[in-house]
Parts: C-alpha cells; sequence; structure tokens
C-alpha cells in the first residue's frame, strides 16, 4: 500500500504543529547555545582542572584527586573558611531583610507608585561607580580618622578613636549592607506591589488591626519576594571577593581563599575545586529555598 499523503483537518494540524516546532525551536536556539557556551563550557573547564595534578606552580595534565582530597575535604582551613562564609551569607541576608523590608513597605504603602519606584531606583545610583571604590569610600568614614570618629570625639562620647569601626565584622556588615539592600528591597516591592488592595480592605472590614493584617495577608503574600530578594543577596555574599578583603580585617572566606590560591601560587586545581564546591553549596541553598517558597506565585498574582 502507498502511503497518501495527509489532507484536510488533520494535514492542516500536522502542518501547524510542524510550523509551531520550528518556530519554537528558533526562539530558543539562541538562548541555549548562549547558555551552553558562556555557562556550562567554562564549568566543565573548571571540573576538568580540579582533576589536573598542580605541581611548583605547574599544572600537570594527570588526573588525580589531590585537589580535592588536600584542597578541599582533608583542609581544616577550608572547612573554617566555608563555615565563615556560609555564616557570613547568613547574617549579611538577615540583616539586609531587616533593612530591606521596612524600606520596601514604606515604597509601597506610604508613597505612589511613581514616587516609590524612583526612590527604589536612587539605591541603583551607587552602582554606576565600581564596588572597588564603593568599598573604600568607607575608609574615611569609619577608620580611626575617619567622620565617625571625629564626631564622636568631638561631642565627647569617646577619647580615643573607636577601632572596631573599620577592619571588622561590622564594617564587613556595612559594605555588604550598602552593596546588596537594593537586591532585598526590590523583588520584596514588586511582591507588596501585587498584592489586591481587597484583601487588605477584607481584614480591615473583619476588624484587622495593622498588627494582624500584616501577620496573616501582607507578610505572607510577599514571601515570594522576600525568598528571591534571600537568594540574590546570599548567593552575591558569599561570592563577594572585595568586601571581605579590604574591610573584614583579613579573615578568609572562600572567595579570598580561591584568589589566594590562583593569583599567588596560580594552583589552579585547588582553585577549581573550592569554585566548584562554593557552585554546589549556592546551589543546595537556593534549592532548599524554593523547596520552602513558591516563586512562582510572584508572577501569577494579580
Amino acid at each position: 500500500m502507498s502511503s497518501e499523503p495527509k489532507t484536510g483537518i488533520s494535514g492542516l494540524l500536522a502542518t501547524d504543529r510542524d510550523d509551531l516546532i520550528n518556530e519554537v525551536t528558533g526562539l530558543i536556539a539562541p538562548t541555549v547555545l548562549w547558555f551552553a557556551v558562556f555557562l556550562l563550557l567554562p564549568l566543565l573547564v573548571i571540573f576538568y582542572y580540579s582533576f589536573l595534578t598542580y605541581q611548583s606552580f605547574n599544572v600537570i595534565n594527570e588526573f588525580t584527586l589531590t585537589a580535592w582530597v588536600d584542597g578541599v575535604f582533608g583542609s581544616g582551613a577550608v572547612r573554617g573558611a566555608f563555615v565563615r562564609t556560609i555564616g557570613v551569607g547568613v547574617v549579611v541576608t538577615l540583616i539586609t531583610l531587616v533593612f530591606g523590608y521596612p524600606l520596601a513597605y514604606y515604597l509601597r504603602f506610604y508613597t505612589t507608585p511613581m514616587v516609590g519606584l524612583v526612590l527604589l531606583l536612587f539605591l541603583v545610583i551607587p552602582f554606576w561607580t565600581s564596588e572597588l571604590i564603593r568599598t573604600f569610600g568607607w575608609f574615611p568614614i569609619l577608620g580611626r580618622n575617619g567622620i565617625i570618629n571625629g564626631l564622636l570625639m568631638n561631642v565627647g562620647l569617646t577619647s580615643s578613636p573607636v577601632s572596631w569601626l573599620l577592619f571588622s565584622s561590622f564594617s564587613q556588615a556595612v559594605g555588604y549592607l550598602q552593596n546588596y539592600v537594593v537586591f532585598m528591597a526590590a523583588p520584596i516591592y514588586i511582591s507588596l506591589s501585587q498584592i489586591d488592595e481587597g484583601l487588605l480592605d477584607a481584614s480591615e472590614t473583619l476588624r484587622g488591626d495593622p498588627v494582624e493584617t500584616f501577620k496573616n495577608v501582607t507578610w505572607p503574600l510577599s514571601l515570594p519576594g522576600v525568598a528571591i530578594g534571600c537568594m540574590f543577596t546570599f548567593v552575591l555574599t558569599i561570592g563577594n571577593f572585595t568586601v571581605p578583603s579590604f574591610l573584614s580585617g583579613g579573615s578568609n572566606t572562600v572567595p579570598t581563599l580561591i584568589y589566594s590560591r590562583y593569583g599567588q601560587g596560580l594552583n589552579y586545581p585547588s582553585a577549581a575545586a573550592l569554585s566548584i564546591t562554593l557552585l554546589v553549596v549556592i546551589f543546595a541553598f537556593v534549592f532548599l529555598l524554593f523547596r520552602v517558597v513558591d516563586i512562582t506565585e510572584i508572577a501569577s498574582q494579580d
């Protein structure tokens, strides 16, 4: 039997399906290609280097687990750096949430949408300069001869400069807060903007006070924005190199450790193994966070 070409409705449906597949393929192909070339391929190269042999400032093309055994899992310094890095990421995320949520709440409920958006965009102005300049900008403010110490001594609150303002956990937290509060406030503001005013009116009609309305309506509906803000802040914090290098007072984090192994000893395998491990930690945090909070709600709210 010879097969005959499909005609009628079935033929039109088959043609439309083929055209749709071709259109979708044409649309997503550039994105997939970009993703593969500029993300997957570099990660595969880094993963490959983590199994090579390092000897006397040279990388030898011989497979070994030394970079993983000695440079990651068997090193107490590395374990301490990971604990410190994750701890800093969690603390900075919480501090940024404490400052970012009230800011987003004020812009949403106490300003007009246009004013709130403009004021939120003002937080982006510091990003017109480099992160290094923003970090060094705290030296004349928090230093021993800085503005804050000068004010404290002039009003008589202290007789000598306060040493813990700079090169300490405090200055490190300030540097992170300046850099990342916008990444926390912006998604929360968007999430708050999508809350139906009718729900807030219904809570007020049912004699719910502002605290109960926030607890039962505003906070639950803003959780997708909180989750996205926490993801941005945590990921950017634990991957930051500038702030811990210049404001922490010398305590190592994983990014500074990666830089020291790469920049000082050209130990590519060890630096690659640390980079992959840090990436796994980031993926684990994001996965667990989004298992708790469904961020798709931020796009489905009317």
